[in-house]
């Protein structure tokens, strides 16, 4: 179904309203989402809902040269689609809409896709936007060009890229690697797995870990202060720059913190 909610002429933009669904076939066993602008939603399916069947919702912008080429955005159809990758029987490619090649302006999807939450996930957004994670119980990996990532109770490694973008992550359980190339970082990790990294170009990391995880400590400012509510000693190589490395227990978990410019905090989780 889709409900189309045009701007005004003068601004050469334009909405429209989507849902769906999207069968999986037997024999999945990877989905991958690409998107080439937007802010995503990835939660799980419905309970009682069919668990081979994808659905999405939500809207999809539009921003043209000129009402010549808005329109022909405008005439394109902005569901969700998917396929079988052609080199990976295995794996289906779920595609937002895209430009079509030699129209100038931008075309974002924004919205949710529920998903089985055991099945691995990879998204991409080429270009801008927001993603955000709900209950995951399987490995996913996220990449976009730029834009805000959040986590919410997710169980099983999460690997995240962004090229500027705030991330969070809370109550998250098993293995995280967040790299930005500037944003702030927090996370709430209650079962850190073998490897917990959170680095940035710019900004603030806080990482908050279990009082009796056994851990290695790789924290490294090169412009900023280094703080922690564990018995690892700080140092000042330079005049701006803090690092503090140091191990507790069987070491079971490697923690790498990494800031350019900012400060960075290891606090214990406050007990609930």
């Amino acid at each position: 179904m889709s409900t189309l909610l045009l701007a005004a002429a003068c601004s050469h933009r334009a909405t429209d309203r989507v849902q769906g669904a999207v069968p999986l076939p037997e024999g999945v066993e990877l989905l991958r989402i690409e998107l080439e602008n937007g802010t995503l939603d990835v939660a799980t399916i419905e309970e009682g809902a069919d668990p081979r069947v994808l659905t999405f919702a939500g809207g999809v912008r539009m921003d043209a040269a000129d009402d010549g080429q808005l329109q022909q955005l405008v005439s394109m159809d902005h569901h969700l689609v998917g396929a079988l990758d052609p080199e990976d029987p295995a794996a289906f490619v779920l595609r937002g809409p895209s430009l079509p090649a030699g129209l100038q302006g931008m075309i974002a999807y924004e919205g949710h896709v529920r998903v089985p939450a055991s099945m691995p996930v990879q998204i991409d957004v080429a270009n801008n936007g927001h993603v955000t994670l709900v209950g995951r119980r399987a490995a996913t990996e996220v990449h976009t060009g730029r834009g805000d990532l959040r986590f919410e109770q997710c169980v099983g490694a999460v690997k995240a890229t962004t090229g500027q973008g705030n991330v969070i992550a809370y109550e998250h359980r098993g293995d995280l690697d967040v790299r930005s190339q500037g944003g702030d970082m927090q996370a709430f990790v209650n079962e850190p797995g073998e490897k917990l990294t959170l680095s940035t170009g710019k900004g603030t990391v806080q990482c908050h870990v279990p009082p009796d995880l056994e851990c290695h400590v790789d924290a490294r400012a090169v412009i900023g202060r280094i703080g922690s509510d564990f018995d690892f000693e700080v140092v000042k190589p330079t005049a701006y720059s803090s690092e503090m490395v140091g191990s507790r227990g069987g070491a079971k978990t490697r923690v790498l913190l990494r800031t350019a410019s900012g400060h960075i905090a290891v606090r214990k989780l406050e007990a609930r």
